[in-house]
């Protein structure tokens, strides 16, 4: 993608998964269905590290929108 995703961008699960990601700061892989977590990360708004799942900056702006 050339550029930030936003809202329209992602689907009603999507952004639900992403605000619960934001909202904790860090989440086990297994709290979310591997398609959304898959798709989070490709889009950039999520990031894999540490055995969980953590926000991007982009992930915390896109969130918010």
């Amino acid at each position: 993608m050339d550029r930030i995703p936003n809202r329209g961008d992602l689907t009603t699960d999507e952004m639900m998964a992403l605000r619960l990601i934001v909202a904790h700061s860090f989440m086990s892989k297994a709290s979310m269905m591997a398609s959304h977590r898959a798709r989070l990360i490709a889009l950039g708004l999520i990031q894999a590290g540490m055995g969980g799942l953590m926000p991007t900056p982009t992930g915390r702006i896109v969130a918010r929108m």
